[in-house]
């Protein structure tokens, strides 16, 4: 299972709980350690997403929408000259 997904069941847990009818010394044993999964798999999750970051991709986000071959191509602009 992934980490998105058990933090995703953990949650649904940590709203079910309360309404198992478990006596509350045992529920509040149940939401610490919860709450302790959630807070390692978020932990977890943020020391990926760093990593993933870190990384440079080959793209770059400012970069024109011009087709490739205009990019390449050797034309030069006209410029016109008015004499009088």
């Amino acid at each position: 299972m992934s980490k998105e997904m058990s933090v995703i069941l953990l949650g649904l847990w940590v709203i079910v709980v309360p309404y198992l009818g478990v006596p509350s010394s045992w529920r509040v044993i149940l939401l610490v350690i919860s709450g302790v999964a959630i807070a390692v798999l978020g932990l977890l999750l943020r020391g990926e997403a760093i990593v993933r970051g870190t990384h440079r991709r080959g793209t770059h986000a400012f970069v024109e929408n011009i087709p490739d071959s205009a990019a390449h191509s050797t034309v030069q602009p006209q410029t016109h000259t008015t004499t009088q």
